[in-house]
C-alpha cells in the first residue's frame, strides 16, 4: 500500500483510548493531545460502545488485559459497528502470532506493545488515521458511484416512460436535426439520445476519478477540452462528438475499483508493476465499458474507451486489435488521453507522441490531434509528485502539511531551492506525506 498524507487538520481527528488503568489514559492523552488529537478517553469496554453510539472516531486505540472482556473481543464488536474506524491494540501477553493473525483478518490495523516508545505511538496513530482516511475516502467513493449510477438510471427511465407516453401520434419529424431525437428513439443517424441531466452525471464521475487521484481526474478533463477542439476541426456528427466526449471524460473510471498503490505505480511506469497488477490495470478498458453498458446512450462512448490503450501494431490491450480495426475515434481518443497525461511540454509531448507514429499511434491520429492541440485552451492539471520531485518553478496546487498536519507551505506558492530544501529538511527530521500536488 502506498503511503498515505497526513491530515489537513489533525485537530478533526478524534481517538477513543479504552483503558482499565487511568494511569495509561493520563499517560496517552498527555502524549497525543499536543499532537493536534482530539481525544476522548474511557477506562471500561462498556462505557467504550456507550460513547460510540453517540459520536465519532477516526482511530480507537484499546488495551487488550481488561476485567469485563479482552480488546481484541472489544474491537470485534466495533469492526462489526463501525466498520471504518481504524483499530488498535495496545497488548503486552500476546503471541505475535496471535497479533499477526488479527492483522490479517483485519481485526485490527496494528499492535502496540505495551510499554511503548513514544515515538513508536505517534507514527502508529499517525498511521493509522491516514489509513482511516482512506478507508473513508474510498467509501466516499463507492457511495458516490452507487448514486450516480442510481441517477443516470432514474434519468434513463424517465426518459423510457416519456417516450412511451408520447408514442401516439408522434411527429416523425421532430427526431431529424442534428441526430438527436427526443423521445428516446435513435435520430437520423442511429444515436440513442441521453436523459436530461446525464452531463451532470458524468461531471460526477470525473470528480470521483480526481478524488482517487488527481492525475487521472487531470486528464480527463484535458482530454475533453482536447477532443472539443478535435471534433469541431473533424466537423465530426453531434452524436459522434457526444460520445467522443463522454469517452474521454470516462475513459479511466473502472481504475478506482483497483488499489490506488497500484494505479500509482502504474502512472509512473508500467514497468515499476508486477506482472499480477498489471494483468489489473489490463482489465480497466473493458471494465470501464462495462460500467456504462446498461445505459444505451453510453454504447458508442463505451466502444471507444474499450479500445483506447489499442496499439495500431496490435501490441495494445484488452484485444490486440491493430490498424484499421481499431474505431478512427478511438484512435483519436488514443492520442488524445496520451498527450493530455504527459506532464512536459507541449512540444516534447508532441515528439514523443510522433515516435510512436505506426507503433502505438496511427498516423492520421497524431496528425489530427496535433493540429487540434494549439487551438485548444486547456484546463490546468493537477498531479501527484513526489517531495523529491519538487523543482524550481512548480507551483502548489493543495498546500504542504508537516507531521502534525500543520500547513507550513500554502498552495499556490511557486517553489524555490530555498522552499525546496526546507520541505526536504524537515521531511528529514519527522516524516511527511512522500506527496507533493502541482499545476501543470
Amino acid at each position: 500500500m502506498a503511503a498515505i498524507s497526513a491530515p489537513s487538520d489533525p485537530s478533526w481527528v478524534r481517538i477513543l483510548i479504552v483503558d482499565d488503568e487511568e494511569m495509561v489514559l493520563s499517560v496517552l492523552k498527555e502524549q497525543l493531545q499536543p499532537e493536534g488529537y482530539h481525544v476522548t478517553a474511557v477506562n471500561s469496554p462498556h462505557k467504550a460502545l456507550e460513547v460510540l453510539q453517540r459520536e465519532n472516531f477516526s482511530v480507537i486505540l484499546v488495551d487488550q488485559e481488561m476485567p469485563e472482556i479482552t480488546g481484541l473481543d472489544l474491537l470485534a464488536k466495533v469492526k462489526e459497528s463501525h466498520p471504518t474506524i481504524t483499530r488498535l491494540l495496545i497488548s503486552s501477553g500476546l503471541t505475535l502470532a496471535v497479533l499477526s493473525d488479527s492483522i490479517k483478518s483485519d481485526q485490527i490495523y496494528r499492535f502496540i506493545t505495551k510499554p511503548w516508545l513514544r515515538e513508536e505511538m505517534r507514527v502508529t496513530l499517525h498511521n493509522a488515521v491516514g489509513h482511516n482516511r482512506l478507508v473513508t475516502e474510498n467509501k466516499t467513493l463507492h457511495e458516490r458511484n452507487v448514486h450516480l449510477n442510481l441517477q443516470i438510471s432514474k434519468m434513463a427511465e424517465a426518459q423510457e416512460h416519456d417516450a412511451a407516453a408520447g408514442a401516439d401520434g408522434a411527429d416523425p419529424m421532430a427526431a431529424q436535426g442534428d441526430g438527436m431525437s427526443e423521445g428516446g428513439e435513435p435520430g437520423l443517424d442511429g444515436a440513442i439520445p441521453a436523459p436530461q441531466g446525464v452531463e451532470l452525471a458524468v461531471d460526477g464521475f470525473v470528480k470521483m476519478l480526481y478524488t482517487f487521484l488527481p492525475n487521472l481526474g487531470s486528464t480527463s478533463l484535458r482530454a475533453v477540452a482536447l477532443c472539443q477542439t478535435l471534433g469541431e476541426t473533424l466537423e465530426l456528427p453531434p452524436s459522434q462528438l457526444k460520445s467522443l466526449l463522454w469517452a474521454a471524460a470516462l475513459h479511466d473510471i473502472a481504475l478506482v475499483e483497483i488499489d490506488r498503490g497500484i494505479v500509482r505505480r502504474w502512472l509512473r511506469g508500467a514497468d515499476k508493476c508486477t506482472e499480477e497488477e498489471m494483468v489489473l490495470i489490463k482489465k480497466h478498458p473493458e471494465q470501464s465499458q462495462k460500467m456504462l453498458e446498461q445505459w444505451p446512450f453510453f454504447e458508442e462512448a463505451g466502444e471507444l474507451i474499450r479500445c483506447h490503450h489499442e496499439h495500431f501494431d496490435g501490441t495494445g490491450y484488452p484485444d490486440g486489435f491493430k490498424g484499421e480495426m481499431i474505431p478512427p475515434l478511438a484512435s483519436y481518443l488514443s492520442v488524445a488521453v496520451a498527450y493530455c497525461s504527459k506532464h512536459s511540454p507541449s512540444v516534447q509531448a508532441l515528439t514523443e507522441i510522433e515516435a510512436e507514429e505506426g507503433k502505438m499511434f496511427a498516423p492520421e491520429a497524431i496528425t489530427n490531434v496535433a493540429r487540434a492541440v494549439p487551438l485548444t485552451k486547456m484546463p490546468r492539471g493537477e498531479r501527484e509528485i513526489l517531495l523529491r520531485e519538487m523543482k524550481e518553478g512548480h507551483v502548489l496546487a493543495r498546500g504542504i502539511h508537516n507531521a502534525n498536519g500543520i500547513l507550513f507551505i500554502p498552495k499556490g506558492k511557486p517553489m524555490t531551492e530555498v522552499l525546496i530544501n526546507r520541505v526536504l529538511g524537515i521531511d528529514r527530521q519527522n516524516a511527511i506525506s512522500p506527496f507533493v500536488y502541482v499545476h501543470y
